[in-house]
């Protein structure tokens, strides 16, 4: 790099060439199969994986902003590419609405201002696409990647009415949920399932598809309540916890920022698999468990994923017993109270989209219990209503509500924190939260790249005795060698 006949852009091509594919991941394996055949990583040993959200390398803009930037963004791409093509296009007022960056304090500050500003520049866009699209335009222009976003937000920001006018949509529904779109008991109407913007009730889309910069149309806004909200991604890595060995990152994942950890856990198993390094033992927090993925990383991939299940709610209304409480009997499908009293038979339905087991108890039966208030938490007389898992997930969800409030469970779990002293690593000491690139692809080359450098500087601190040598175990400011006597210890004076 110090040579005069470097040019830094080779390290751009090296970086493009890396996020092709998954010669980024291959990047990573490469290393952690060297330290495999080294003994520093034990195959079927024990692993433990946490999640952190990543900034996107774009600012945050609110829905009028977003189609404003757009817009802007599509222009100053067609003035690329062709621009004798679009300056027959070009009026007066686009001069003034798209000439600089589209912010905030320049908007309209009065509501129907604003509405009738996002309409402008919708009718606008609408104008733009229609020329891009026309018979006599060149194929490229409309292979241009602005102006497919143009299309992509206006799709998810306006509608046409019946009456054929363009219309500003609604913010989202957040109550809205695609496991409950088809739900007879909804009150709302909705066609569409996979995230799509709803006709009958004219919303933007879902946090999922909803694109909320032109700049990085893969970042995705996201929300932790209490805790954080932001635009962009979510990094997930996973190392090894095996006593005397380092510390090393063997996976990463680089998700939009929306997706659950729970459904990213299937992948990494995936990939830790088809590179042999499954673990015998995963360490997770709560996000990443639920009563199936217990079951299918045992059965599947011979992982024992260790990490708590959401235990049952417990309110006022509802102090006493709770499903552990109640004894099935799977032969005949039935359940029985812990005052003796049996269920009918249980019927097979959904909810939210899974299977489940309905289970009714007799009005009659209930009434007549003394424990009747602590069991079913109203006062109208009903039987007691619970929905079992099937059996396999139900024993789970029972035999690890049960042993996570044992000490040597607790004990085992302990060592998972760890795991958040690596994303506190890799975030303060090497720039894990801010994107340094956009778009998913190069997002991921910086997470893999600052995962190999961090396991790199924990190579070097590996000492052979199995503890990691910091930097406290001996002196480093000029003050502290003052202090070290030459045989080792601390210099101390009596006064």
């Amino acid at each position: 790099m110090d040579d005069r006949g470097f040019d830094f852009s080779v390290l751009s091509e090296f970086r493009d060439r890396m996020a092709e594919g998954d010669r980024a991941d291959r990047l990573l394996a490469v290393m952690v199969d060297r330290l495999v055949e080294a003994g520093l990583v034990k195959r079927r040993g024990r692993q433990r994986t946490d999640s952190t959200h990543v900034l996107a390398a774009v600012r945050r803009l609110d829905r009028i902003e977003l189609v404003g930037e757009t817009m802007r963004a599509a222009l100053e791409g067609l003035a690329r590419a062709d621009g004798e093509w679009l300056s027959a296009l070009v009026t007066d007022d686009w001069a003034r609405r798209y000439g600089r960056p589209v912010r905030y304090d320049r908007l309209p500050r009065e509501t129907k201002e604003r509405e009738r500003y996002a309409l402008a520049v919708g009718e606008d866009g609408m104008r733009l696409l229609r020329a891009v699209l026309g018979p006599g335009t060149p194929v490229r222009l409309r292979a241009l990647p602005q102006v497919e976003v143009l299309r992509q937000v206006w799709v998810q920001q306006y509608w046409y009415d019946e009456e054929g006018r363009l219309g500003w949509r609604g913010p989202k529904q957040t109550r809205d949920r695609l496991s409950r779109r088809h739900s007879p008991r909804r009150s709302m109407s909705a066609e569409a399932s996979d995230g799509r913007p709803d006709p009958a009730s004219a919303r933007a889309p879902w946090s999922s598809v909803e694109i909320v910069s032109p700049h990085d149309p893969q970042a995705r806004f996201s929300h932790k309540p209490g805790k954080a909200e932001w635009v962009g991604y979510k990094d997930h890595q996973t190392e090894t916890c095996d006593t005397g060995l380092p510390n090393v990152i063997v996976h990463v994942a680089t998700t939009p920022a929306p997706e659950q950890d729970i459904d990213t856990l299937e992948r990494i198993h995936i990939d830790l698999a088809a590179r042999d390094l499954a673990p015998s033992e995963h360490l997770v927090d709560g996000g990443y468990t639920s009563p199936a993925t217990i079951h299918r990383a045992r059965t599947v991939y011979g992982i024992d994923l260790v990490g708590p299940v959401r235990l049952p709610p417990r309110t006022r209304a509802l102090p006493g017993f709770n499903k552990e409480d109640f004894h099935p009997n799977w032969e005949e499908r039935t359940l029985t109270c812990p005052n003796g009293a049996t269920s009918p038979p249980w019927k097979a339905t959904l909810a939210d989209g899974q299977p489940r087991l309905s289970v009714l108890f007799p009005r009659a039966v209930c009434r007549a219990c003394d424990d009747r208030p602590r069991c079913t938490g109203n006062i109208d007389g009903k039987g007691r209503h619970l929905l079992l898992l099937p059996q396999p997930l139900q024993e789970i969800q029972n035999r690890v509500r049960k042993d996570q409030q044992t000490r040597p469970w607790k004990d085992r779990y302990a060592m998972r924190a760890g795991c958040e002293a690596t994303v506190s690593e890799t975030v303060h000491a090497h720039g894990l939260r801010n994107c340094r690139y956009r778009g998913t692809a190069k997002t991921h080359v910086q997470h893999v790249l600052t995962a190999a450098g961090t396991n790199i500087i924990r190579l070097s601190q590996h000492r052979d005795d199995g503890r990691s040598a910091d930097h406290r175990t001996g002196p480093t400011t000029r003050f502290q060698q003052l202090c070290q006597p030459p045989g080792g210890g601390t210099r101390t004076r009596h006064s």
